[in-house]
């Protein structure tokens, strides 16, 4: 897939501004292999929308991160997803943990925010708090901890996926152990799950404040249908405000699907995208609701930072 270019952001800056967008989160692949990237985003800056930036961190060094600096780039969000053995596992390069490290130096010495996400599943879970002692070490801004979507390179680890029990006492642990060494305000976990006894709501188990626009123009509301035949236009043939104009209706259509397949009346099908990535239908009840557990899983898009 090409890059997506400096000409296509100008022509999204009216959409964006007409449809009240607040920030721009820009991810990949590796978005610094983007000859254009810090024009993309100076553009951004200048017309007031707030940019984050997700690197694996292999391409920053002390000029990057200047140019990333000086090109307004707000948050510069750093993937480290374990401790050494772990992460480079993870990312199948032996050089990937120490590499990620290092950026995260360079971004910090610069004065840019520097978060670190990390990816839990089942192999590097019990190693989470001492995880959390190390980057504490780095004084980074933001430790923010994410649950194992298994799409794209991931898609063979769909045995990785934490319950949603045991994601619950991830986040107790996580939690504690922030307490603990006294940056809890440092922690962000996604919450993927809410209890039985919260009444489902259409709104809660598929958001409609995230916009996904792919280089080559594709529109999703989530990241998970990116594979899925739910696209909900393409940029390049409608702008960007008529083609979300066709969200409310996509998602009343699937939910109206998926509590007919439902027998909990509190759940109304749990995720959608999570039903398609690990079941291959958007339709179905999403199989890692817990009802016997109190736990029925939600959008992945919330955060938990207290117990």
């Amino acid at each position: 897939m090409p890059d997506m270019t400096l000409d296509t952001v100008k022509n999204l800056v009216n959409d964006f501004k007409e449809m009240g967008v607040e920030e721009v989160h820009i991810t990949g692949g590796e978005p610094l292999l983007n000859p254009e990237l810090f024009a993309i985003i100076s553009t951004l800056r200048s017309n007031g929308f707030l940019v984050r930036i997700q690197t694996n961190g292999m391409l920053i060094n002390e000029e990057t991160a200047d140019k990333l600096r000086d090109s307004g780039v707000q948050h510069v969000l750093i993937s480290i997803d374990g401790l050494k053995n772990s992460h480079n596992a993870f990312r199948r390069n032996e050089r990937s943990f120490d590499i990620a490290i290092q950026a995260s130096k360079i971004c910090l010495k610069k004065g840019l925010f520097t978060r670190i996400n990390t990816v839990i599943h089942k192999s590097n879970v019990s190693e989470i708090p001492y995880l959390i002692r190390f980057i504490k070490t780095l004084n980074v801004d933001q430790h923010s901890f994410f649950y194992l979507t298994p799409t794209g390179r991931g898609e063979s680890m769909k045995s990785e996926i934490l319950s949603l029990e045991e994601w619950k006492n991830v986040q107790r642990s996580i939690i504690e152990t922030a307490i603990s060494e006294k940056i809890l305000d440092k922690i962000r976990v996604q919450d993927v799950y809410h209890e039985n006894d919260v009444h489902y709501n259409d709104f809660d188990i598929c958001r409609k404040d995230n916009c996904l626009i792919l280089a080559n123009g594709d529109v999703f509301h989530c990241v998970f249908f990116v594979y899925s035949n739910y696209k909900l236009g393409n940029i390049y043939k409608s702008s960007l405000s008529e083609i979300w104009k066709n969200l409310d209706n996509m998602i009343e259509s699937i939910n109206n699907k998926r509590k007919k397949r439902c027998n909990n009346s509190y759940c109304g099908g749990g995720c959608p995208g999570m039903s398609f990535i690990i079941d291959g239908d958007v339709c179905d009840c999403d199989s890692r609701c817990q009802p016997e557990y109190n736990l029925i899983s939600s959008c992945i898009r919330r955060y938990r930072t207290e117990s």
